[in-house]
């Protein structure tokens, strides 16, 4: 069983024992008010709750040993803080609780010795420590739910304070003692008033209801007050900036930053007679008909995906963009590309949406070769998933290019899943024993599995790094997370190659043989390099859908076992710090709504801690995924090179990635090498996941941005 499944059971345990003892307590409270023999039967399913209760307690702690082994942060929590909560009280609630309940079934209601109408110490205890092992069974719950892996003491306080206010109350509201009267006047005959102990009793029990209550109030105002707190909190984005860093990660606090350099300065050198790389890119809302004749509403640049863009080395972009209609605004984020800070096209961190009407010119270096794309990062969670998105491949002019060169954008729009511009057929012509390499770009939020057949191939690039002396693959699927990319090349047989993928069920791109049958266009989003989009007549009879079952049954390859180690790789620094990002799921206020959010280290966007980090830093990061879907983290303008993936250290090539997807119950160890100066978003490329909370900064001494979230411009980053 993995860490995930694990999680699950310890989560399903969780919720039994939880039920199964406030059920316990419920029968146990009934009890106390019921002078009545108890039926057999009913005491019988009160003994069999507290066993199940006290069963599924145990069986919690039995696997963290298991948990504990994948990574303490997997148990953490769990060890230090729920099983003194819970395994106390449940254990108080067996021993007192079972031998009542017997008693009960055999005896009926206790009858006590002692003063007259005194309920029994016995049934008192065995209820109050019956009652304490729900509230302490829900407080773990809350821990999972709420709290998160680093709880603050408030909170720890806030809690124990509410389970202690649990037992509180059911002590004063099912238990008023029966107080002796101070002895009255004797009346004529020596006789006791027997209204005057009446009396006293209505009055004790009175008070007794009346500190119930207010503790009860007490506990209201308490949570409440938490939820206002919390609620405070995910607003304190709107309207804000940004501020810089002062060097609080070196541990030392340090005085503010005098003249902090704003982010729009930060935008790189470039060379005075370089060629320039013009685009234009409008975006606009239109309807599209897709090739199958389906057709839908779109946010787009144009074209699905956007214009291709294309630079070498030592070239400078230039890129205006402009907004025709869509009233939500655009940016233009390069992703995977460490361009300048003020570049990075992110709403409310190194700019401001652009509005219809408005535009923005976007310029850098183009210092990268590799495949990358480019996409909105205002409301991106929307726009990119409605069409605002486009390639983007540097070539190095000193390497040799394939003779075709096909980029496949991999996407989903509204259900219709897209491969490059198509939804069905996208056929390429190449000559037989002429290179062929199809760059393979995942634009959707959620990952893609890609299935190349009819030929060997070699994964040549990842995440736009060259692969080290790559070997050939056959048999074998390709798994991209969201926002990842890989390059395939092969040597181009005698007969038709094709591509699937498990995201476009009725898409299929076809690398045909030339010279042997009428033309066909490839189709715009699926660029081809060098010859022309010839294809056979045979290529029409290849079939749009997969072999049924082929995805499930397929191994996927493994990444950090392929290619060749690189001789001489540096060991990493040892001036290195450590960050820890564990990746969970509780319910937060999210922008003042309230949500199950994902979440950093127990918090949502704004409230996660930035990494605040000084130019030259390294960072060894260690992700952990506790929820139960993939997460592909990716930071801006930095690479990172895998250290480890659940403690298994890369045997082949270097893995440097830019969008690392962490799957459930994963640990990956990274580093990252701050040498990028600027206020960086770090967030899940689930961009549903990001609006949600999963997203936090790395900040860089000295750096600020006058830009906010929300504001006149309504900046929106995820």
């Amino acid at each position: 069983m993995n860490i995930s499944q694990l999680l699950a059971v310890d989560l399903v345990l969780a919720v039994l024992a939880a039920g199964a003892w406030i059920a316990a307590a419920w029968m146990a409270i009934s009890s106390t008010a019921d002078k009545r023999p108890a039926k057999p039967r009913v005491v019988d399913l009160a003994l069999l709750l507290l066993g199940l209760g006290v069963v599924a307690t145990a069986a919690r702690y039995a696997l963290l040993p298991a948990l504990a082994a994948g990574s303490w942060w997997f148990a953490s929590e769990r060890t230090t803080i729920s099983l003194p909560l819970t395994a106390i009280p449940a254990a108080w609630a067996a021993m007192a609780g079972v031998p009542y309940l017997l008693r009960r079934r055999n005896t009926g209601p206790p009858r006590s010795r002692e003063l007259p109408g005194r309920v029994g110490r016995t049934q008192e205890w065995a209820v109050l420590a019956i009652v304490s092992a729900a509230a302490s069974a829900i407080a773990s719950l809350a821990l999972t739910f709420v709290l998160g892996p680093f709880p603050a003491p408030w909170t720890l306080a806030v809690l124990l304070f509410l389970v202690a206010g649990t037992v509180m109350i059911a002590r004063l509201a099912l238990f008023p003692p029966f107080q002796r009267p101070p002895a009255p006047p004797a009346r004529a005959g020596g006789s006791v008033s027997p209204g005057r102990g009446r009396l006293v009793r209505r009055r004790t029990v009175g008070r007794r209801t009346t500190a119930a209550a207010a503790v009860a109030g007490l506990m209201a105002c308490t949570a409440l007050g938490s939820g206002v707190f919390a609620w405070l909190g995910s607003r304190s984005a709107d309207g804000a900036v940004i501020t810089a860093a002062v060097g609080h990660h070196r541990g030392v606090p340090t005085a503010p930053v005098v003249a902090p350099i704003p982010v729009t300065s930060l935008v790189g050198d470039l060379p005075d007679k370089a060629v320039v790389r013009h685009y234009e890119l409008t975006a606009r809302t239109e309807h599209i008909t897709l090739p199958s004749g389906e057709s839908t509403d779109a946010w787009t640049f144009g074209s699905l995906p956007g214009p291709g863009i294309e630079a070498q080395l030592g070239e400078v972009m230039e890129v205006v963009l402009r907004n025709q209609d869509v009233s939500a605004g655009v940016t233009l984020h390069w992703h995977g590309y460490d361009v300048p800070n003020a570049m990075d096209g992110v709403a409310g961190a190194t700019q401001d949406a652009v509005m219809p009407g408005q535009s923005m010119t976007y310029r850098f270096l183009a210092a990268q070769a590799g495949t990358y794309w480019y996409h909105t990062h205002q409301d991106s969670a929307e726009g990119v998933r409605k069409g605002l998105y486009g390639t983007f491949v540097v070539h190095n002019p000193t390497l040799p290019r394939a003779d075709t060169d096909i980029v496949v954008a991999g996407h989903d729009l509204g259900g219709l899943g897209l491969l490059g511009s198509s939804d069905r057929s996208s056929i390429h012509e190449a000559a037989p024993g002429s290179s062929v390499r199809v760059r393979l770009i995942n634009t959707d939020s959620l990952p893609q599995r890609y299935l190349v057949d009819g030929t060997a191939f070699k994964v040549a690039a990842v995440d736009g790094t060259e692969v080290n002396q790559p070997q050939e693959v056959t048999g074998k699927l390709l798994r991209l997370g969201a926002g990842g990319r890989m390059d395939v090349t092969f040597t181009m047989p005698e007969s038709e190659v094709t591509l699937r993928s498990d995201s476009a069920a009725s898409a299929v791109v076809v690398v045909a043989p030339s010279g042997s049958g009428p033309a066909n266009s490839a189709g715009e989003g699926a660029h081809t390099a060098g010859k022309a989009d010839d294809v056979s007549e045979n290529a029409a009879d290849v079939p749009e859908k997969a072999q049924p079952g082929v995805f499930a049954r397929t191994p996927v390859l493994d990444l950090l076992h392929y290619g060749e180690p690189v001789a001489g790789t540096p060991a990493p620094a040892e001036n290195v710090r450590e960050e820890v990002l564990v990746l969970d799921r509780q319910f937060r206020f999210v922008d003042g709504v309230p949500r199950y959010a994902f979440t950093v280290n127990g918090a949502a966007y704004p409230l996660v801690p930035s990494i605040e980090v000084a130019e030259g830093d390294t960072i060894k990061m260690t992700i952990v995924n506790r929820t139960a879907e993939p997460h592909p983290m990716h930071p801006h303008g930095h690479h990172v090179q895998v250290l480890s993936r659940n403690g298994v250290a890369p045997s082949g090539s270097p893995l440097i990635l830019d969008t690392v997807d962490v799957l459930p119950g994963d640990v990956w160890e990274l580093l990252l090498h701050a040498d990028n100066p600027g206020i960086w978003m770090d967030h899940c490329h689930n961009l549903d996941h990001a609006a949600e909370g999963m997203m936090m900064m790395l900040k860089y001494e000295g750096v600020s941005s006058d830009f906010v979230h929300g504001g006149h411009a309504h900046n929106r980053p995820e």
